[in-house]
């Protein structure tokens, strides 16, 4: 060994074969400059006051269509330094976070347990071309008045305050056509809000309207796994240098630390009996996600300071990590909508959303599913994939544009890795060394200051 090359302070990737992206990463400005700014978003909670309140007669058609989950869970604020410091651990090259100690992503898994979304389910696509006569058409058939174009409908998106002051709260005894409009209303708050957040602000996309016209379609929907794909693209464009806004699911990025990372988590304030939750959900069982809709302290906790955040995760090791935090115990006391679908649990291939295409690799993270971890093989990084967007696609079929995907999700049963049994550290001989030169060691200079202090001082000796 070179004494002269060990003592260079490098951050990584020592090899760069894996992580071929890392000159346009964010963690090489926070690296040069010492820092940068927390992310932030425009997501909107359903439970502020300009969203239509619950009422007592959605309740079954919410859980029927796996809504109620997220729909409870729009109690948790979110922590922007956290999820800036785990922006800055993603890596689109292998869709995963890069970790100290090895790799980690969000699964399918996570999606049903924490948020209780149907993963296991038909593709979330369609068009973006409009309804037939224009999508203030079906606006109109749906919701009963016809939005100004280019006032209340901007380009294929609908203004939500729109929607908000058109479907009124309802009546003392609706007619089951009240109950489905109000239904539907509150559900695209949640999909603008919460689940398929952009940086529109109080808009929605027409596109997702088709989707929630029929219910019986509508609860067959794979909307976890839509969720999914929609997250891991803003996870790949806010992981850019330059890039400060993030948009996508953030409550299940912050649920997910939250559970794998638990020195990160809140803890209950006072009794775990003070529920956050409506009281119209009373007695029925919730994701894994519920056990924070309470009234929280982070006084023991690494939040909202994104400097400790960074240094915290340089600092991490394997025991600080949650492998596999669903137990059989744990599961038994969840919704049964947060196991339906675990078949697919370990699905490798496309998740898709509209023009979104996402691979999911639970290859790379075995771990998570009690099992040994192999080295990888590297996966071709579409570049073409990452590119495609919505700008200039108001008349684009996804269903033919994606028909390989959609195909290859299809038969997701048929694609379902093979995995070895769970032995030793859980990784295979030689994974930490391959995994040290491919990856990036340091994001703080403090961090690799004491890393290599560290080695000084075993030459001095």
């Amino acid at each position: 060994m070179d004494p002269n090359d060990e003592l260079t302070m490098h951050p990584g990737p020592k090899i760069p074969s894996v992580l071929h992206l890392q000159s346009s990463h964010r963690s090489s400005t926070v690296w040069d400059v010492c820092g940068g700014d927390a992310h932030r978003s425009r997501r909107r909670n359903p439970t502020q006051a300009r969203f239509p309140p619950l009422h007592e007669s959605m309740i079954p058609i919410l859980e029927d269509l796996r809504f109620d989950g997220v729909s409870r869970l729009s109690c948790v604020n979110i922590d922007w330094s956290l999820i800036t410091a785990l922006v800055e651990r993603w890596r689109p090259e292998t869709h995963t976070f890069h970790l100290p100690f090895g790799e980690s992503t969000i699964t399918l898994q996570d999606v049903a347990v924490l948020l209780g979304l149907r993963i296991d389910g038909d593709v979330i696509t369609g068009t973006t071309g409009g309804f037939e006569g224009g999508w203030s058409n079906l606006v109109e058939k749906i919701f009963g008045k016809k939005p100004k174009e280019d006032k209340e409908l901007k380009g294929g998106r609908l203004l939500l305050s729109w929607l908000t002051s058109t479907v009124k709260e309802l009546p003392a005894a609706p007619s089951d056509q009240d109950i489905q409009r109000y239904t539907q209303s509150y559900i695209l708050q949640l999909i603008a809000g919460i689940l398929f957040t952009d940086k529109s602000g109080g808009l929605v996309h027409c596109m997702y309207i088709p989707l929630i016209q029929d219910f019986g379609r509508c609860r067959n929907l794979g909307w976890g796994a839509a969720v999914l794909a929609y997250l891991f693209r803003e996870l790949c464009k806010s992981c850019r240098s330059g890039v400060e806004e993030m948009a996508g699911c953030v409550l299940l990025l912050q649920l997910w630390a939250w559970t794998r990372l638990p020195f990160l988590a809140p803890v209950p304030r006072g009794p775990v009996s003070e529920t956050l939750d409506n009281p119209l959900w009373s007695g029925r069982a919730g994701p894994y996600g519920m056990r924070w809709c309470l009234h929280l302290k982070f006084t023991d906790t690494s939040s909202h300071v994104l400097s400790t955040l960074r240094l915290s995760f340089d600092a991490l090791s394997p025991s600080h990590f949650e492998w596999q935090p669903y137990t059989e115990d744990v599961l038994a006391n969840l919704s049964e909508h947060c196991t339906e679908g675990s078949e697919i649990w370990c699905y490798k291939g496309p998740l898709i959303c509209f023009h979104i295409v996402e691979p999911h690799l639970p290859d790379r993270c075995m771990r998570q599913f009690g099992k040994v971890q192999e080295i990888p093989v590297n996966e071709e990084y579409s570049k073409a994939l990452h590119e495609i967007n919505l700008q200039g696609k108001q008349s684009t079929n996804w269903i033919s544009m994606h028909e390989q995907h959609i195909t290859h999700w299809n038969h997701r049963q048929e694609h379902l890795i093979g995995v070895i049994a769970h032995s030793g550290v859980g990784v295979v001989d030689g994974y930490y060394e391959w995994y040290t030169n491919i990856t990036r060691r340091f994001h703080t200079r403090i961090a690799g200051s004491h890393f290599y202090t560290v080695i000084l001082l075993s030459f001095l000796n």
